[in-house]
């Protein structure tokens, strides 16, 4: 019968809000008398008494508009109120569509677990997540800035440097690829001539691979690959390296060994199997 309805905060008429949908005479009511019940508001049209200040022309508008909708609105009195949680199917309320409704119209980045649930140190997480949302202070992006950038890929110099080239279509980064990755065995996974994007080549070869261990030990090498792969540009940029190949895989395999002392799980399954480990 109205008593555990807001008149004007809940969605009781109009499938909304009626601060929403009657915003100017909304603001004529009173402060306290916006929290009044349905049945409150009925009992001798105390809406009414409840507006205050200057009765504008977009307000009487409004109150006319919901005196008329009121007209055709009877209260039983012998009908307890019904709230539907509009989450469910039911209509009733749980903790777990809660938490799902807080994702509604959310996009869905899809290589999160690649990063996150993978076994690395949080600053190559960070680093990988950047790379995924194109973040990285690369020269297409210091270029869009206006800032100092390398003309050419510092490790390749052959064309303009963007994050998936460094880490996916650079000639150069692809030979770290298939070193590294020769080393354990798998080889086949390197990057090829149509990978052009680096987070779909990482789903791409992630599915090639059967076993979770494989799994996670291929992720953590991927991360430990592209931030092997980064140092050795900035010490390319900043500190007038040059390309080293051999360098960025002794780098790499040191570290991939620390790694697997550290707790690296899948990366101590994957040098058991290494046929050059």
């Amino acid at each position: 019968m109205g008593k555990n309805t807001r008149f004007w905060t809940d969605r009781w008429i109009l499938s909304q809000r009626l601060e929403h949908a009657l915003p100017h005479l909304f603001s004529s009511i009173a402060t306290r008398a916006r929290k009044k019940t349905v049945f409150d508001a009925f009992t001798g049209r105390s809406w009414i008494s409840d507006i205050k200040g200057a009765l504008t022309v977009p307000v009487l508008v409004e109150y006319l508009h919901l005196w008329e909708l009121l007209s055709t609105v009877v209260l039983q009195p012998e009908v307890e109120d019904t709230h539907i949680w509009k989450f469910t199917t039911s209509g009733m309320y749980s903790t777990k569509s809660a938490y799902e409704a807080l994702f509604v119209g959310s996009t869905h980045f899809n290589p999160w677990e690649l990063i996150w649930k993978s076994w690395a140190p949080r600053k190559c997480k960070f680093f990988l997540w950047t790379v995924a949302h194109n973040r990285c202070w690369t020269a297409d992006r210091l270029a869009r800035r206006g800032l100092t950038h390398p003309p050419k890929c510092p490790l390749c110099d052959q064309v303009g440097e963007t994050i998936d080239h460094l880490m996916v279509s650079c000639v150069f980064t692809r030979q770290i690829w298939y070193t590294i990755l020769q080393s354990f065995g798998l080889q086949i996974l390197a990057p090829q001539m149509e990978d052009s994007i680096f987070v779909d080549w990482w789903v791409a070869v992630n599915n090639r691979v059967a076993g979770q261990q494989e799994k996670k030990g291929l992720n953590s090498i991927i991360i430990l690959g592209a931030w092997s792969i980064w140092k050795h540009r900035n010490h390319c940029v900043f500190d007038g390296g040059t390309p080293s190949l051999a360098r960025v895989v002794a780098v790499f395999r040191e570290e991939v060994h620390l790694w697997s002392l550290a707790g690296a799980r899948g990366v101590t399954h994957l040098l058991a199997l290494a046929p050059y480990s």
